[in-house]
Formats: structure tokens, sequence, C-alpha cells
């Protein structure tokens, strides 16, 4: 390779990405969404040890995700400001911080604070890792990088589910969350290795409101926020549901998200390489959030046929993770939506959005008289919104 060649290829969009990128941003997604799944694997110790109710283990991530939905507002406007990888650093320190609190809580107050900043952290992770890729990435080796960052969640939803519960048997819960603090720093580490990317020139100096969505980007909104419930309920609650209605044990109740975890890996490379390469990004869309709303039956039948539980938690792995990952596709790889920054922020605020109201909903739903069927409900409604959303969705793209 030549000089000039050498030179374009350092350039955004060229050939070779930096070394690294992919590992860097799919970890860093991992880490921003671990607490969600650390606090779903660890339900059953919490209410034990802290003696709080169903509905409070709900408003943990509900605090997290109300906290990453309302600064989702202003992230992706920071993003351009800042660049990606000073984003990144921040959001990698964020979590460090973030984890030494919730490490060292004494209480359910301070569990409430850390999990604010776990969810500013939450705030800057698509912006931030979807700004890198468009920026050092050639368009038709988005989609395919999107996947893999985004399986980063789900890589970090089997490590909950395998490993927290254990660890937290031998040690303590707390000791098992330190634990997230040096691999967080670690990362951040790895960022400052990363070259520098230019803020965008029209970025402007000041933070503001995003501008008002379009059609398409609202109605993508909205299926997030059903996407978003749903899949928050499930993960929040499903190894508790089966530690409590199946008689499952602690680890074998963690497993479930670990299964759910692993399915989400694989279903987000494979759908978001198909996505890519559709011209309709909403069938997509509509196949995944209906096939997760049919595989959530599976789980309140569960209680008739256990077995039945193992396959729900596959199945919703392999639609509903998979449906947020090819969302972050839509907006990457046109402008349909808007610009990648903002309407990345605006649609994991829906997102975020459906991760305040499932946890919160369905634990005061499964505290009534409904009980757990009643909260299995809500996320089975809530997955039938994102199928006409997606509907929607398909018609303005069209249209536009």
């Amino acid at each position: 390779m030549d000089t000039q060649e050498r030179a374009k290829a350092a350039q955004p969009g060229g050939k070779h990405p930096p070394g690294g990128l992919l590992t860097l941003t799919t970890t860093s997604m991992g880490l921003s969404m671990f607490v969600l799944f650390a606090f779903g694997a660890l339900g059953p110790t919490l209410l034990g040890d802290l003696g709080i109710s169903r509905s409070q283990l709900g408003s943990l991530p509900a605090v997290a995700f109300g906290t990453a939905s309302v600064l989702s507002l202003f992230s992706g406007h920071l993003t351009d400001m800042m660049g990606g990888r000073r984003s990144l650093l921040a959001l990698l320190l964020t979590v460090a911080l973030a984890f030494t609190v919730l490490s060292l809580a004494e209480g359910y107050g301070w569990l409430l604070a850390g999990l604010v900043l776990a969810g500013a952290a939450q705030a800057c992770a698509n912006p931030a890792t979807n700004h890198l890729i468009a920026t050092h990435l050639p368009p038709q080796r988005r989609a395919a990088a999107i996947g893999i960052k985004q399986s980063g969640v789900q890589i970090g939803a089997f490590a909950a589910g395998l490993f927290v519960p254990s660890l937290a048997a031998a040690t303590s819960w707390r000791a098992t969350l330190a634990l997230v603090v040096p691999v967080a720093l670690a990362a951040a580490a790895a960022a400052l290795l990363l070259p520098g990317d230019r803020p965008k020139q029209d970025a402007g100096r000041a933070l503001s409101l995003p501008a008002r969505p379009n059609r398409a980007a609202r109605w993508l909104i909205v299926y997030s926020l059903g996407v978003g419930t749903g899949l928050a309920a499930l993960n929040t609650y499903l190894p508790l549901y089966a530690h409590e209605e199946l008689g499952m044990g602690e680890r074998a109740s963690g497993a479930l998200i670990a299964a759910v975890g692993v399915a989400g890996i694989a279903a987000r490379v494979l759908w978001t390489r198909v996505s890519g390469r559709l011209s309709d990004i909403g069938v997509p869309l509509l196949v995944l959030a209906g096939a997760a709303a049919c595989f959530l039956l599976l789980v309140p039948a569960a209680g008739l046929l256990t077995p039945l539980v193992w396959i729900g938690a596959v199945g919703l792995g392999g639609s509903a993770v998979a449906a947020n990952a090819v969302s972050m596709v839509a907006v990457v790889r046109g402008t349909a939506f808007g610009a990648t920054g903002h309407a990345s922020a605006l649609v994991s605020m829906g997102f975020f959005g459906g991760f305040v109201v499932g946890p919160l909903g369905f634990g005061l739903i499964a505290d009534s008289s409904a009980g757990y069927v009643g909260g299995w409900a809500l996320a089975g409604g809530a997955f039938l919104a994102s199928v006409l959303s997606a509907l929607q969705v398909r018609r303005a793209v069209a249209a536009a």
C-alpha cells in the first residue's frame, strides 16, 4: 500500500477501521446495559437481603432508564459536539463510577443514586458507538458492525445470568457488582487509544433539544417504546417469576437471562446483516415484534408445563432483543429517520422509556390481584403495539 492509499484508509469511512473498534464498542454497549441484567439476576437475593417488594425491584431499573430517557434528548447533540471518542470515554468512566456507588450501597436510596449514574451512561451508549461506526466505517459495512456492537448488550445478559448468581452466592451481591469497575476502567483506557474524530461542523456549541422527529422517526420511537417495555419486564422479572411461580432455584432462574442473552447475540448479528440488505426495513421490524408477542405467550404457559419457559426465553432473545438492533440499523444506514446522532438518541429515548414503563408497570401489576399473569399481559400488549407501529414505519418510509 503506497502513501496515498494509507492516507485514504486512515480517513473516516476508509477500508481499515481503528484496531479494536468493534471490540471496544461491543464491550461498551454491554457495560452500559449490564446493570439491568445484573439486577434481574440478583432479584431473589435483593428481595431477601434488602427486604424490598417486587414493585420496588422494578423501580431500580426504571430509575436508570428514566434518567437515560430524559438525557437522550441531549446526548445525540452532545455526541455530535464532543465527537465519538470523548463521548465513549465519558460513558465508560460514568459506568465505573455508577458501579462503585452500587457496590458500596448500604440501602435502597444509595442504589437509586448509583442507578441515576448508570442511566447517564446508557443515554450516551448508542449515540457514541453509532457515531464512531458512522465515522470510521464505509456505508456497506455499517449494518454488520451495528449488529456486532449491539450484541454486546446480550453478551452482558449472558454473563449476568450465568455468573452473577453464583458469584453473589460465593461472595456477596455488592462484591459481584464491584467487579464491573475494573472492566469499565480498562475499556476507558482502550478508548484513549482510538484516533480522534472531529465533531460535526454544524453541531453548534450549546446543547439544545433535538428537532421534531419526522413521521418515520416518530413511529420508530413508538416501536422502540413497545419493544423496550416488553423486554425490560422480561429481563427484570423472568428470574423472579421462575423462582417464585415455577419453583426453580436461584441459579437456574438466573440462567434464563443467560438463555435470552445467547439467543440475542446470534439474532442481533443475523438480523442486522439481513436488514442491511433489505430495501424495506419495516419487514424485519414487523416480523420480530410479531414473533416476540407469540413467544411471550409461552412464559405464563410454563405454569402448566415448566420447560416452556426455556423455549419462551430463547424465542424472546431471538426476536425482541434483535428488534432493537434492527431499529439502530434503520437510523444509521440512511437519512429516512433524520441525522444519525439525533435519530439514535430519539429512538434510544423511546426504548429507554419502555425500560421505565415495563419494570414499574409489571411490578405494580404483579403485586396486585392480577399477579404475574397480568404482568405478562402488559408485556404482550406492548409487543403488539410495536407490531402496529412497524406497519406505520413501513408506510412512512415508503411515502418519504
